[in-house]
Parts: structure tokens; C-alpha cells; sequence
């Protein structure tokens, strides 16, 4: 039977293993918020532009001049926030790199340490079972003995 500090030891590093993943599943969670979250924020400040936008061209339609430079101001806008959306992703999924290389680290030093108390668990229970045959092979060998002894001593005295 291993020692209790090598199981300790072995199910301590699957359990980093697994928290490891556990904490990579929740950051990509958290990442998969924030760009949920901001693209909903800009979809609606989109539709609040173009209502606003319509609103204008309603209550004024012969204000061409004034239309043209609130579109142009609209479009613009427009585009900032999908830049903003588009840098917020490709950050996101920079940092989404960068916590998966991590999180593999993580995994890959779990498993090896996982590894090596399995190792050492097997190697201590192989080496006591072999001295436990060790022990029953020498009670063996000194019982035959003593018992070809007897015997002879037996055969010895009948003759």
C-alpha cells in the first residue's frame, strides 16, 4: 500500500489539474460576456442613432443640409463603436491565447506531477511486495530444510 503523503501528492496534482480548467472555462465565460455585453451596448446605442436619426428626417424633412450632417455624424459613430468592438475581440482573444497557453502549462505540470507519485506509489508497492515474497520464499526454504533435516536424521536413526 502507497504512503499516504505519495496519494496525497497524486490527488493534489489531479485536482490542480482540474482547477486549472476550471478557471480556464471561467474566464473565457467572463470573456465571452464582456463581448456579449458590449455588442448588445452597441447595437443599441446603433438603434437609438438611427431612430434618432429617422426622427430628424421626419420632423424635418426639408432640412436637407442638417439630415445629410447628422447621417455623416450617425455613420461615423457607427464605425468608431465597431472598431471598438473589433479591438475589444482581437484583445480578448489575445488574452484568450495567453490563458489557454497558461492553463495547458498548468494541465501538462498536474499530469506530470500526477505522474511521477503514481510512479512512486508503484515503485513502493512493487518493492514491498517483493519483500513480502522475499520473506515468505526464506520461511519456505528454511522449512523445507529443517523438514529434509528431520528426515534425514529420521531415515538416519531407523537404519
Amino acid at each position: 500500500m502507497p504512503n499516504q503523503e505519495t496519494v496525497d501528492k497524486f490527488f493534489s496534482a489531479v485536482n490542480d489539474s482540474y482547477d486549472a480548467l476550471l478557471d480556464a472555462v471561467r474566464s473565457a465565460t467572463d470573456r465571452g460576456y464582456r463581448i456579449s455585453r458590449k455588442l448588445i451596448d452597441e447595437t443599441e446605442r446603433g438603434q437609438r442613432d438611427a431612430v434618432d436619426l429617422t426622427r430628424r428626417l421626419a420632423t424635418s424633412p426639408r432640412d436637407v443640409a442638417g439630415f445629410y450632417a447628422s447621417s455623416i455624424r450617425a455613420v461615423t459613430d457607427a464605425q468608431g463603436r465597431v472598431l471598438d468592438l473589433t479591438r475589444q475581440l482581437i484583445d480578448e482573444v489575445g488574452d484568450g491565447q495567453r490563458e489557454g497557453r497558461d492553463t495547458i502549462r498548468r494541465v501538462i505540470e498536474a499530469n506530470r506531477e500526477a505522474g511521477q507519485a503514481a510512479i512512486e506509489a508503484t515503485r513502493d508497492t512493487v518493492n514491498r511486495a517483493g519483500s513480502a515474497v522475499e520473506n515468505v520464499r526464506g520461511r519456505v526454504r528454511r522449512r523445507t530444510s529443517s523438514n529434509t533435516k528431520t528426515r534425514e536424521a529420521s531415515e538416519t536413526k531407523s537404519s
